[in-house]
């Protein structure tokens, strides 16, 4: 500024003196004045000029607009030092989408693990025993991977969970004889409970999935435990044999349309963790069987369809499928298990859940005592004879500030295959609350279970016990956690 004013008074004073002398210069020399006269006027227009440059707008930008550009860089500073909060095109790990992740520069080879912990406190009362049972429990830690290899097409998955429960072993003595028992240190190993791959060939609708993996039989347990209240139903417990485990190969037809279908082969509904080889000889009751299940969408989004839940729903959602199994083994023995299933639910809260599960047994050999693989069966008592076990399951919930789910459960069973005198007829009405502080990444849930005439066999995954005929309740609270 202090060098405008001072080319402004300088050419001022060279003004001054040049029309000073102009004035005072004799009439004989003209030439000399008309040059003066043509400096003066040159002088004026730079003079002017000047002037236009001082009085014109400013092209520096405003104190708005550098605010801006400040924020700009701020943020994109913070974007790169935050690589874990997002992923791009040059990014090979981090975490996206609540999942880490590891991946190839191109994308074809990505790694995901996980974990899924889920930590327990139940407490279960029988009338009449007037029985007590209280404590605290690692229900679930399962830990797993997942991702793609050699490009988009092939995905895999697998996953472990931990053994919750130590087993006895007999002592005997150098003659063969009994003489106490001992614990054996097996809760806590790891057990695996999917391993699979699938394949999309390229630019078709058509996928083939092998491995261990669940059954397409039933909704609620092809969910599992990640997305849906703390514990399955009875009915997926029971003749799902909690979350349908096993060894098959299907073909899946999944044109991302309205209707989807997946079917195939596999090792028998309790055919996990077995091998080759037929019943007697593989710890199942069962030499093989066939398997599937077709879904009909007739609103919402699929990924929706993938939980319990209206969480984080922006569309309304509903879906109808069946699913079908059929599992032979030794001496014409077979098992028909079949579900109807209707999911509903809505971006206001709403969510509601119904499924008839049936199953048809010939010569029925009894329920088996655990829902292990290789457990024994109990002894019916009708044995030999052909049954047929209906049962129903419903499910009412809504969220509310997408955080809190107050829901409710009612089933009902007609077991067969039972010792005689057992209470066949069991119902189940549930209550409970599902809070989420971060999704399903973090969620506590309360629930409170009521069988009014009990049940003839122990649901351990449920935390239900022998009631037969008796008064059960169950309460229990649960912290999950998955990362």
């Amino acid at each position: 500024m202090a060098g405008f004013f001072a080319r402004v008074g300088l050419i001022a004073g060279v003004v001054g003196v040049v029309t000073f002398s102009a004035k005072a210069a004799p009439a004989t020399q003209p030439t000399d004045q008309t040059d003066l006269q043509s400096q003066v006027n040159e002088l004026r227009a730079e003079v002017a000029e000047l002037k236009a440059e001082r009085t014109a707008p400013s092209t520096q930008p405003s104190q708005a607009q550098i605010d801006d550009e400040i924020k700009s860089v701020i943020a994109d500073a913070d974007s790169h030092s935050k690589m874990l909060d997002s992923i791009g095109d040059d990014t090979n790990a981090g975490y996206f989408n609540r999942r880490f992740f590891i991946q190839s520069d191109d994308g074809d080879f990505t790694l995901r693990p996980w974990i899924h912990i889920e930590v327990r406190d139940d407490t279960n009362y029988t009338y009449g025993n007037y029985d007590i049972q209280n404590g605290l429990e690692i229900r679930r830690a399962r830990l797993g991977f997942d991702g793609n290899l050699f490009g988009k097409n092939l995905t895999y998955f697998i996953n472990w969970a931990t053994n919750r429960a130590n087993s006895s072993l007999t002592v005997k003595s150098t003659t063969g004889a009994t003489v106490g028992t001992t614990t054996s240190p097996v809760g806590g190993l790891p057990v695996l409970e999917e391993a699979w791959l699938k394949y999309n060939f390229d630019e078709t609708p058509w996928f083939i999935h092998v491995g261990q993996m669940h059954d397409p039989l039933d909704h609620e347990n092809i969910v599992g435990s990640k997305y849906r209240a703390p514990e399955a139903s009875l009915q997926g417990d029971l003749f799902g044999n909690t979350d349908t485990f096993t060894q098959a190969a299907t073909l899946i037809y999944d044109p991302h349309e309205a209707f989807r279908v997946e079917a195939g082969i596999n090792h028998g509904i309790r055919g996990a963790n077995t091998n080759f080889e037929d019943a007697g000889n593989n710890g199942n009751a069962y030499n093989g069987g066939l398997a599937g299940r077709v879904e009909w969408k007739l609103m919402g989004n699929w990924k929706d369809y993938d939980q319990l839940t209206s969480l984080n729903d922006k569309s309304d959602l509903l879906v109808l499928g069946s699913g079908m199994d059929y599992s032979y083994g030794l001496g014409g023995y077979y098992t028909l298990s079949h579900t109807v299933d209707l999911q509903y639910a809505d971006p206001m809260g709403w969510f509601a859940y119904l499924c008839y599960f049936g199953r048809y047994t010939n010569h029925q050999m009894g329920i088996p005592n655990t829902s292990n693989p290789g457990a024994s069966f109990g002894t019916p008592g009708d044995p030999g004879q052909d049954t047929y076990e209906p049962s129903v399951d419903a499910e009412l919930a809504y969220l509310i500030d997408g955080r809190i789910e107050p829901f409710i459960r009612y089933e009902y069973m007609h077991l067969a295959g039972t010792p005689t005198g057992s209470q066949n007829n069991v119902t189940d009405i549930s209550l409970g609350m599902n809070y989420y502080f971060y999704g399903h990444n973090l969620k506590f849930t309360g629930l409170g279970t009521y069988l009014p005439t009990g049940i003839p066999l122990s649901d351990t995954s449920g935390d239900v016990l022998i009631s037969n005929g008796k008064g059960e309740v169950v309460f229990i609270t649960q912290i999950q956690l998955l990362l």
